[in-house]
């Protein structure tokens, strides 16, 4: 057992070794480069978003209630969330996706979701004075979106 795991472990250090030393282009043009060109190309505009919109779910409290699997149906988990489709309390299924949570964000009563309390998503939102910052909610969005899964 122990020589099967001893080479498995060697195994798998020869491989990481190896990793990312392909001939590809960088973004500096050099051929011989081994850095792969995604460590050294500058974010998306996309990928910007997400970055600063996951400090804001800790900073603005969301994670209390969307990212704790203990969170007992307070509200839903934001990995099965964007993705899905949803029900809404006036009856309608829609599909979640970065439009959907930017303007869930910014007008929550008008897509109340069908089997959580909307009162502390309301009180939330309140407090956070969204309106006063559209770059906070595209942040958010883009973050919530891409921790969900890929859309229908």
């Amino acid at each position: 057992m122990s020589v099967t795991r001893g080479t498995l472990t060697v195994a798998l250090l020869l491989a990481l070794c190896g990793c990312g030393t392909s001939r590809s282009t960088s973004t500096a043009g050099s051929p011989t480069s081994s850095v792969p060109a995604y460590v050294t190309e500058p974010f998306t505009r996309e990928q910007k978003l997400v970055e600063r919109g996951a400090p804001l779910i800790v900073n603005d409290g969301c994670a209390a209630c969307h990212l704790l699997a203990r969170a007992g149906g307070v509200a839903p988990s934001f990995s099965s969330f964007a993705g899905h489709r949803v029900r809404l309390r006036d009856g309608r299924s829609v599909l979640v996706n970065e439009r959907f949570v930017r303007e869930g964000l910014l007008h929550p009563a008008a897509n109340e979701l069908r089997g959580y309390d909307p009162a502390p998503m309301l009180a939330a939102l309140a407090r956070l004075h969204f309106a006063r910052h559209p770059q906070q909610v595209a942040a958010l969005a883009a973050f919530i979106e891409q921790v969900g899964a890929e859309e229908e």
